[in-house]
């Protein structure tokens, strides 16, 4: 395990740093941590995973690096941090103020009722009833959980696009040059 050191210390920066967004996202700038904001968060993680998959494929690759084991490594970088991530923010809202979960329901029903007829129109009266019983069931256990998946699914993407920008592969030396 200390190969991917290099990783692990990366995702958890980046975790950290995801759960400062999201105290800041709410308390200071009082919006909804779940909502469009959290995008604005997605370089954080790509450039912190870009470093560190750079430092494993100087370190560990000696400079090379397939596109598998870059995935790889990134698929790594991405399970820590966003789980790191997520329980931070399972374990602040329930420890310290879970007054963030009413929030986002609140915002999303908001939401939901602003654009309640093109819902509607498209989906059905049916499927509007039905979104807006989802958002009223909502609470933290399944707050954090969808924010860890939306994290992962952003990270593999990341991881994706990282693995084919530092991939190399080791030279080839042909024999019959001898």
């Amino acid at each position: 395990m200390n190969r991917y050191i290099t990783i692990i210390n990366g995702a958890s920066l980046a975790g950290a740093i995801a759960f400062g967004l999201f105290l800041t996202s709410y308390h200071v700038l009082s919006l909804n941590p779940f909502g469009a904001i959290k995008f604005f968060g997605l370089a954080v993680p790509a450039l912190l995973m870009y470093n560190a998959v750079k430092k494993y494929k100087e370190i560990e690759g000696e400079g090379f690096l397939t596109y598998g084991k870059g995935f790889m490594t990134g698929v790594i970088f991405t399970f820590v941090y966003a789980s790191l991530s997520a329980m931070l923010v399972y374990l602040y809202g329930l420890i310290v103020d879970g007054s963030f979960v009413q929030f986002f329901i609140d915002d999303n029903l908001r939401s939901l009722g602003e654009a309640k007829e093109q819902i509607i129109s498209l989906m059905g009266e049916d499927s509007y009833k039905e979104m807006i019983g989802e958002f009223q069931n909502f609470d933290l256990a399944s707050l954090a959980l969808g924010d860890f998946q939306s994290k992962t699914m952003g990270g593999f993407i990341i991881a994706l696009i990282v693995a084919a920008i530092l991939k190399q592969k080791p030279p080839i030396f042909d024999s019959a040059d001898e």
